[in-house]
């Protein structure tokens, strides 16, 4: 590393330090840099930083808001913060939000967090921008600032912050007061960077090479960059571990490192051969990294330069940052954002410069990598180089099936091919075993080293076994096998033997004695691809073509509750833990949770997750015994160690910055709590987990106090959590990660949501309104009876008839309604008008339709009370009788056709579906008249919104969801969209609630 610098002992120092601190990587024994001219030749991959790193980009293609970014910044919570030309945008790992114009900021070019966590972001043309709470505090020319183009910010030690612009310096007080820095040297000077070093001082450059150091908000020393002699000076960095020493980069390739004094002093130069404009010199642990126009790189421990290679981002590098899992970060401002990230998979075919290639198996002898494919084989030496053999020669061409070795250093390669089975020595001499040999056939699948040496052979037909040089047993058809193409084989304690075929089970040979083990036994599927030992539990996996089992004393249990079916191979950790090779990823189950047979958590790796390809179906796979897996790939080879895994869920940062009530968004306070008024009507919480990493793991949230329904999801998967019309009280959001192994919360916060109670939720309130309203019955019943006494002579007579027509009225009103269904033909009449008025109808048709929908459901005055009135479930008999009320309302209100021509339709054609499947005619689309369109609409929501006897009222979310489902099929598009419009307008509760 440059001189001075040492190493810094933190845990992510160690992990990069382990991947960047020397030339050579030792994975498997292949070295992984690039690394300059005079430093030991090393291979490239995709990151340039070691097998274990994975890059990516962002720009406007990938789900940056844009193509270019200017700077970048992680705070203590977790989240990224990118500063574009298109302004301020917010990062979690799965969304990348971009702040409105309307907030002020644009064209970001700078940003800061400070120890408050406040974000200063500085703009080109717009000032400086103070942002807290979800607001944005500006300071620009007006208030005092010599110019609006900011360029770098930093904070000294007195909670000061520093603002560089293009026309001097400036600094706002820990009051929020904005001052003008005055001296003569910076006044008129273009100040581009500001640094601030481990003892407080903060080191400054200017766009004419100038540098200096500032403190107590005055300049100490200023330099001028163009007397050293060493070029114009571009940026500048203070050595972390070194207080007074500063690291300068040039416009043209020089890292200078030397202690800043009165003079620049102890100057020592490195050189960042083959990168020009060096923007940004940054530490971190035993390394220096260097952005610049061309590139990046960094000098290691021993000071050689190693340039990232093969990596998307190559232009205009600004700037780069480490997050706080470790991976980096580097801003270009033409190309966007671009991560480094942790990877523990290791990309073999890239590291080896392989081209895609579909790879059958792999198998490791000394430090060699065989893998077999479909077009013969190939030799990769320990440090991943393609190594020509006599072998490879041999068998080019030849589709290889499966590489096995034996306890006596042989490799067995079985082929669909002339060659059939070949057996390399390990003095690397060969023997071909053929069908003049005595193999059953020519399409050898796999082997497998039996007890005493011998080697069982599975072929196409059936299984051969040899010893000593020699095929001394056939295991055929003529042997009993109804099935002859064997995918694996396997040998227990005592001998037995197991073959897996493809299609007939597992065969049983015991001596000379044959059985079978089918579906009759346990197996889903017949088609046995892996038959596997497990001694830290004592059994045998078995692999089938849609699921996976077990096998005890050949009885086998199937694993009901895996998550995926179509596995292709299985092995096992030191840990307990169970890996799966399938064709979607890798899965990672813990053991004894699969032999339960219950509910498996577990960690999945896909591609979006850093597994560089996927496994081909029925592959063969190395494991060596120190854990190392070489994966066979569809597109190359993978490999990763499984004993030493470890699961980063630990590291994850959780966040819920605000809570969203009513559209207005709202901080949590520092003790996690959160005031919302009492006339909140909707809060939606976003809940952040914060990774950066390939993983994407497991959450939960539930809102307690408010229900017991907890959500699980992934993060990626995770929505915003929305809760309407709570009551007042207090409720807690819980956020956790879940360890994807054991179940547990690794992680978790809470914040505490306190709604104010509306006057309506006191109980006093209530008492008070009852005692009023008696009161007010009490004085009104005086009064009438008075007024009753009064008037009762005269009107006896009148009175007489009155109650006898209205006893008439109300005696119909009453046979009409179900005991059940009390205020239903109101309500539905309500709804109707809401949603006809949305539809445009006039005032005149909106109340003609309106005492349509009244009369709806009149027709079940002709349905006996016993059927309306049941409390259980209606037989089928009693259904149809019950649906007989449409045709019967229509008949009904028929005759007063001449009064209103469309009063019958609502009874008679509410329950006709817009697919035709409704009754009583079944009519569908426009042959159903619109003003039953509508009513269908209404009666569908009352139906599901009320409590009845065979059910509860159901959540109204739920019902809205189940209505917009139904659209187009059931119910009538149009006013279904209508009826969404109203609802989303609060009109729909608040019938429901002045009705209910």
């Amino acid at each position: 590393m440059l001189k001075g610098k040492k190493y810094a002992g933190q845990f992510f120092g160690r992990l990069l330090v382990f991947f960047l601190a020397s030339v050579y990587l030792v994975y498997g024994g292949v070295a992984v840099l690039a690394a300059e001219e005079s430093a030991p030749a090393v291979i490239n991959d995709v990151s340039g930083i070691g097998a274990g790193f994975s890059s990516i980009l962002y720009d406007s293609s990938k789900g940056l808001p844009t193509s270019e970014a200017n700077d970048i910044i992680q705070t203590d919570d977790g989240f990224i913060w990118i500063g574009s030309y298109s302004g301020l945008i917010r990062y979690d790992g799965t969304e990348f939000y971009r702040f409105d114009a309307s907030t002020g900021v644009a064209s970001v070019v700078s940003l800061f967090a400070d120890s408050r966590q406040r974000i200063w972001v500085g703009t080109n043309d717009g000032g400086v921008a103070c942002y807290e709470n979800d607001n944005f505090t500006f300071y620009t020319k007006a208030d005092g600032l010599k110019a609006s183009s900011i360029r770098s910010i930093q904070e000294d030690n007195e909670g000061n912050i520093i603002i560089a612009t293009t026309l001097g310096m400036a600094y706002v007080d820990p009051e929020g007061k904005l001052h003008a820095i005055d001296d003569s040297r910076i006044n008129a000077e273009y100040v581009c960077e500001l640094r601030k070093g481990p003892d407080g001082i903060i080191y400054g450059e200017t766009l004419a090479g100038d540098f200096f150091s500032f403190d107590k908000l005055k300049i100490k020393t200023f330099i001028k960059g163009n007397d050293l002699g060493f070029g114009a000076i571009n940026c500048i960095s203070p050595d972390k571990d070194k207080p007074g020493y500063i690291y300068l980069g040039t416009e043209d390739n020089k890292v200078l490192h030397g202690k800043l004094s009165d003079k620049f002093t102890d100057v020592t130069t490195h050189i960042a051969t083959g990168h020009d404009c060096i923007n940004a010199v940054v530490p971190i642990d035993n390394s220096v990294w260097v952005c610049t126009d061309n590139g990046i790189g960094f000098f290691d421990e021993t000071d050689h330069y190693i340039p990232l290679r093969n990596i998307p981002m190559n232009n205009s590098i600004d700037n780069m940052i480490r997050d706080y899992e470790g991976n980096l970060w580097f801003v270009s401002s033409r190309q966007g954002v671009m991560k480094i990230a942790v990877n523990q998979f290791s990309d073999i075919s890239l590291i080896a410069g392989l081209p895609s290639m579909v790879v059958n198996s792999t198998c490791k002898r000394g430090e060699d990598l065989y893998l077999g494919t479909d077009k013969g084989l190939t030799v990769l030496d320990s440090q991943y180089h393609v190594k020509e053999t006599e072998l490879s020669e041999l068998l080019e061409g030849v589709r290889i099936r499966s590489i096995k070795s034996d306890s006596k250093g042989n490799l067995w390669f079985s082929t669909f091919s002339e060659f059939c089975l070949v057996l390399l020595r390990p003095d690397d001499t060969y023997e071909i075993f053929n069908e003049e040999s005595g193999l059953s056939s020519p399409r050898i699948r796999n082997t497998e080293e039996l007890s005493d040496g011998s080697i069982a052979v599975g072929t196409s037909g059936g299984v051969n076994i040899i010893k000593d040089g020699k095929v001394v047993r056939v295991y055929d058809g003529k042997f009993g096998l109804k099935n002859t193409e064997i995918l694996s084989i396997a040998q227990g304690k005592d001998g037995t033997l197991y073959f897996g075929s493809d299609g007939d089970g597992i065969y049983v040979v015991k001596g000379d004695s044959l059985s079978r083990l089918g579906v009759e036994n346990g197996l889903h599927s017949e088609v046995v691809m892996r038959i596997k030992y497990d001694e830290y539990r004592d059994l045998f996996w078995l692999v089938t073509s849609n699921s996976i089992a077990y096998m005890q004393d050949e009885e086998i249990t199937t694993v009901d509750h895996f998550p995926y079916p179509n596995n292709f191979d299985i092995f096992f950790d030191k840990n307990g833990g169970i890996w799966v090779l399938a064709s979607n990823g890798i899965y990672i189950v813990n053991g004894d949770d699969m032999v339960k047979n219950d509910h498996i958590a577990y960690t999945f790796y896909d591609t979006m997750g850093g597994l560089p390809t996927i496994t081909t179906a029925n592959s063969r796979n190395e494991i060596t015994e120190d854990g190392n897996l070489y994966i066979s790939g569809t597109t190359g080879v993978a490999s990763i160690n499984i004993n030493e895994v470890r699961s980063l869920d630990h590291k994850i940062k959780l966040s819920v910055p605000f809570v969203n009530v009513d559209g207005d968004m709202i901080p949590v306070e520092e003790d996690g709590t959160v005031n919302i008024p009492a006339k909140s009507k909707r809060v939606s919480i976003d809940g952040y987990v914060l990774t950066y990493s390939l993983t994407n793991p497991i959450v939960r949230y539930s809102l307690e106090g408010f229900d017991n329904d907890v959500v699980e999801s992934t993060k990626e998967e995770m929505e915003t959590a929305v809760y309407t019309n709570l009551p007042g009280g207090e409720y807690t959001y819980h956020l956790a990660v879940i360890d994807t192994l054991t179940g547990d919360e690794s992680d978790s916060i809470t914040i505490r949501i306190l709604k104010n109670k509306m006057l309506t939720e006191y109980p006093l309130f209530w008492v008070f309104l009852a005692l009023l309203f008696t009161l007010f019955v009490v004085l009104l019943l005086l009064l009438f009876f008075r007024h009753r006494t009064k008037k009762l002579k005269e009107q006896a007579l009148a009175n007489r008839r009155l109650v006898n027509q209205l006893s008439k009225t109300f005696g119909k009103v009453i046979d009409l309604k179900d005991s059940y269904t009390n205020g239903h033909s109101a309500r539905v009449a309500k709804y109707t008008r809401l949603i006809a008025k949305e539809m445009g109808y006039s005032q005149e048709e909106v109340d003609r339709i309106y005492n349509i929908a009244l009369l709806h459901d009149v027709g079940k005055i002709g349905i006996p009370d016993s059927i309306l009135n049941k409390p259980g479930k209606l037989d089928d008999d009693e259904f149809h009788e019950i649906q007989t009320h449409a045709a019967k309302g229509f008949e009904l209100l028929s005759d007063f056709k001449d009064l209103e021509p469309e009063l019958a339709y609502g009874a008679g054609y509410h329950h006709e579906k817009y697919d035709g499947s409704g009754y009583p005619r079944g009519l569908k689309g426009d042959e159903i008249p619109e003003v039953a369109q509508i009513i269908a609409v209404a009666d569908t929501f009352d139906a599901m919104y009320s409590t009845r006897p065979y059910r509860k009222q159901m959540p109204l979310e739920k019902v809205i969801s189940e209505i917009e489902r139904v659209a187009g099929t059931q119910l009538s598009p149009k006013p279904v969209e209508a009826f969404i419009r109203v609802y989303k307008a609060g009109a729909i509760e608040e019938v429901a609630k002045t009705t209910a």
